[in-house]
């Protein structure tokens, strides 16, 4: 019995000790902000002003000084991810009275620079970066991502992105941007409306038929060949176009 009683004293004193702590925290005021920018970013879209601004409305909306139990925390996260280069947010408070502002950036895959069906996602005028999400953003005014551009009539239809042949698509861009030669090497990619590549690129006058998004690597090793024992004999100028889209086959034309 005595057990009994201690054990829900103890649960009793725990629950007021936390609340007692909540409840300072929450009177406390906000002695600053401090922003987390992504460490992990590839391209510098923001620096800790532009959070800043955000979070702020650029300085409409003083936080500084406000007491916490007055700040809304995930009002102030949804008014972050309006952004929409920014993935993801966490807006906390930490012992010291200052408003931690944590952001993660998109990242970008590709640079849409045009379609052809008149219900674009966008013109060629705006541009926008399609991500790792298989999202499209808008282009960043700070810094431009160093990406292939890719256009075609596959970004016609937004549902395209979220289908299976659109994941291969990113996984296929994915790749190429962790590739340095093949990064450096292909200037932009068509996405026809059957999901099938081609490969524009910097040197040379050929495109490349590519086939759809799958077996990238053994692709990839094919037109290693094609620019190490072809080319050098033929020249640069010889072919017009290359596909490497069939099996265990390299067609020249």
């Amino acid at each position: 019995m005595k057990r009994w009683v201690w054990a829900v004293l103890g649960v009793i004193i725990v629950a007021a000790i936390v609340f007692f702590v909540e409840f300072q925290q929450k009177s406390k005021r906000c002695k600053g902000i401090i922003v987390k920018l992504d460490e992990n970013a590839e391209y510098p879209f923001f620096n800790e002003q532009d959070i800043k601004d955000l979070i702020t409305l650029k300085g409409v909306d003083v936080i500084e000084g406000m007491s916490f139990s007055e700040i809304n925390l995930k009002g102030l996260e949804k008014r972050v991810m309006k952004n929409r280069l920014i993935n993801n947010c966490q807006v906390f408070r930490d012992l010291s009275g200052n408003l931690v502002v944590s952001i993660e950036q998109q990242r970008p895959v590709g640079r849409l620079i045009s379609t052809a069906a008149p219900d674009k996602i966008l013109s060629a005028s705006q541009g926008g970066y399609l991500t790792e999400t298989g999202e499209i953003v808008p282009l960043s005014g700070r810094f431009a991502a160093r990406t292939v551009l890719v256009s075609g009539d596959f970004f016609s239809k937004k549902q395209n992105l979220t289908s299976s042949n659109g994941k291969q698509l990113i996984d296929f861009l994915k790749a190429l941007q962790k590739n340095p030669f093949w990064k450096a090497q292909v200037a932009e990619v068509i996405v026809a409306n059957d999901s099938e590549l081609t490969l524009v690129p910097q040197v040379g006058q050929h495109q490349i038929d590519f086939g759809l998004p799958i077996d990238f690597e053994v692709k990839f090793e094919k037109l290693k060949i094609f620019y190490k024992n072809i080319l050098p004999l033929k020249g640069w100028g010889h072919y017009k176009r290359v596909s490497v889209k069939f099996r265990n086959q390299i067609v020249c034309e």
